[in-house]
């Protein structure tokens, strides 16, 4: 009895064995031809001139090759309409895309999510969008304000702001809105008196804090308005930084490398960091869908009004 139940243990182990074996061998060709099966990773970008000519593109390529492990090609785009329909096709695996750009390809075909996004020199992770008055303005009073805001077209925070006039001002409103060629033009508007309301932003922290004497209150300072004149009256909710975002198909393997050198990038190699991110020099930082539901509000508001 004692025999015949050691053959069988050693059957069955040599057995658990063999499956055992089995199961390696075949996770092993999909862990290490994922690089294979990809081919080309296909990074899209819009060109900040309008032109195909992008300052650095091959130094950009090749980080990218030595990040993902795969060769790499950049595909300039003509405007943020011509990159998101790439990612939402499958043309580019890879894209540089503004918050609205990131809300809006992933409402299209809901494929992508984002890697990474960076962050301001002061830590900001986004922008708030904001209705400022003159420090004293009551809430009852703005259903007879005029309101100043940048252009008709604009596409961002300010879009927010103006959808929720409607729920702060009193029952009958609020008064004219008056729509400047930009933002820099309105705050100048409202310097000069020719409004109550300015839609403005303020920038977000990821620990919430305000700060007062940023964005559009510390603009209006260089016109000549002491911060101490002003009210924030409403926020919106974050509008965070557009992210580096992947089709939700490529391997996780080659998501872990690039989401790793984004985040390390802004200490490994400035020079590269600069190329892909010169505005904001605080560095990339891990981020979430839910970073942007308040762009997805933009890219509805913004769809619904045309």
């Amino acid at each position: 009895m004692v025999l015949t139940g050691g053959k069988g243990i050693r059957r069955r182990t040599a057995w658990l064995g063999a499956v055992a074996g089995l199961a390696l061998a075949a996770s092993l060709p999909a862990s290490a031809n994922w690089q294979d099966e990809l081919g080309t990773l296909r990074i899209g970008m819009v060109s900040p001139s309008g032109s195909r000519a992008v300052a650095g593109l091959g130094k950009m390529t090749r980080a990218f090759e030595e990040a993902g492990g795969v060769p790499a090609e950049i595909f300039v785009a003509r405007d943020s309409e011509a990159l998101i329909r790439a990612i939402a096709s499958g043309r580019v695996h890879y894209a540089l895309l503004s918050a609205t750009g990131y809300a809006v390809a992933d409402a299209y075909c809901q494929c992508v999510e984002p890697l990474a996004a960076p962050r301001g020199v002061d830590g900001a992770i986004g922008v708030r969008g904001a209705l400022i008055a003159r420090r004293g303005q009551a809430m009852q009073e703005l259903g007879r304000a005029r309101v100043v805001a940048g252009s008709v077209d604009e596409v961002g925070p300010q879009v927010l702001a103006l959808a929720a006039l409607q729920d702060i001002a009193s029952p009958g409103g609020y008064g004219a809105v008056l729509h400047s060629g930009s933002q820099s033009q309105a705050e100048a508007a409202f310097a000069e008196g020719q409004a109550e309301v300015l839609v403005g932003w303020v920038p977000a922290f990821a620990d919430d804090r305000a700060v007062s004497r940023s964005g559009t209150v510390k603009r209006l300072e260089k016109l000549g308005i002491a911060p101490s004149e002003l009210e924030i009256i409403w926020t919106s909710g974050v509008v965070a930084f557009g992210p580096h975002a992947v089709r939700r198909d490529i391997p996780v393997q080659l998501k872990v490398r690039l989401g790793s050198f984004l985040e390390n990038l802004y200490n490994a190699n400035p020079e590269i960091y600069a190329l892909l991110e010169p505005y904001r020099g605080g560095g990339f930082k891990k981020i979430g869908a839910a970073d942007y539901e308040a762009a997805a509000r933009i890219a509805e508001v913004s769809v619904a009004r045309r």
